[in-house]
């Protein structure tokens, strides 16, 4: 896919906290341990780039709500200001409209993530690729919002000088736009990445316990209130969900990316928000969802946008080949059937 990289707006990208994966859990008030004060699993919610949060944290009384709320506020704010393109004095939208041959210093952050997504993309030979911004307008899935009418193939063929991951160079924190016209887009990745600096805001608190969902990227650390592993469900690939699946998360992330909330109808025809780097049109295959697990939510969001972007055969060779943690739905030859295939690093974290 990546091919896709869905701009952070409020109605594109549909896979808010409940949608791709359902965190499944009990709310409430932790038993006292002999001679140590009585743990507490304290909700935190509202809306953020474009999506939803919902974080949950297991804490003592030594830390007020408040302390904890404006700290993973501000790390998420941090990393929408940096990375949105709906923000027009954002990093992202300023390096936008750098003209040709100019370079910008970028922040600690987005230099990671743009390293980061380099990296993927190099891996994944240009499946992940975050110069698809301008595609990404045409079928609008960008801030402009949906199209009438699909792009003509005299539009996608301009729009090709200024595709591919190579045109942009990143030399230590400054980003060098190569191509007159390259303009990137950091949604399939920055979610993931403001989940980890969430979990870093945390860990300086001294807080060990916690599930972090942004959007459908999470990342769990320690054990719920009740001294068990957080389970999360991976969604049924519909529209009326469903939980396909239980995972149990053993200090991990999991991202996960489909095909079946986040689309546009035009002219009668269904169009995926997933853009394929070659062709620079929404991917059509019978890969409906793919789930990551990794180490940082940032890797596993930017691997399953990759894989998403691909099709069954490449996705699975791909999870195969470099050792991932993958979970694969496909789509079968009748209405509502599906193949499920799992590799043995992702079976390991099944109920």
């Amino acid at each position: 896919m990546w091919s896709t990289l869905a701009k952070f707006r409020q109605n594109s990208e549909r896979c808010s906290l409940f949608l791709f994966v359902l965190l499944i859990g009990v709310f409430g008030l932790g038993a006292c341990e002999q001679n140590a004060p009585a743990k507490q699993q304290v909700v935190f919610s509202g809306p953020i780039m474009g999506t939803e949060y919902r974080i949950s944290v297991i804490k003592d009384g030594n830390i007020s709500d408040a302390q904890i709320e404006k700290s993973i506020v501000g790390a998420m704010n941090s990393v929408n200001q940096s990375m949105s393109n709906y923000i027009d004095d954002s990093e992202i939208s300023i390096f936008n409209r750098l003209p040709v041959n100019q370079s910008q210093k970028l922040s600690p952050d987005f230099s990671k993530v743009v390293a980061e997504a380099q990296s993927i993309s190099k891996l994944s030979n240009g499946a992940f690729d975050i110069t698809l911004g301008r595609a990404i307008d045409a079928w609008g899935f960008g801030p402009d919002g949906e199209i009438r009418q699909r792009p003509t193939e005299e539009t996608l063929k301009k729009l090709r000088s200024t595709v591919g991951f190579a045109k942009i160079l990143l030399d230590n924190d400054v980003l060098t736009k190569t191509v007159d016209g390259v303009e990137i887009s950091l949604s399939a990745i920055a979610k993931g990445y403001a989940v980890d600096k969430v979990a870093l805001a945390l860990n300086d608190y001294g807080i060990a316990n916690y599930l972090i969902n942004i959007g459908g990227e999470l990342r769990a650390s320690g054990l719920n209130i009740d001294k068990q592993l957080w389970r999360v469900g991976i969604e049924k690939p519909h529209i009326l969900g469903g939980i396909q699946e239980i995972v149990e998360l053993d200090n991990v992330a999991i991202a996960t990316s489909g095909d079946y909330r986040n689309y546009h109808i035009v002219g009668g025809q269904q169009f995926s928000h997933m853009i394929d780097s070659k062709t620079l049109s929404p991917v059509y295959h019978k890969l409906a969802l793919v789930s990551v697990i990794s180490q940082r939510a940032s890797t596993a969001d930017g691997l399953a946008t990759a894989m998403m972007a691909m099709d069954e055969t490449r996705a699975w060779r791909f999870a195969e080949q470099n050792g991932l943690a993958a979970y694969l739905i496909i789509r079968g030859a009748k209405e509502g059937e599906y193949k499920v295939r799992v590799t043995e690093k992702f079976r390991a974290y099944l109920q």
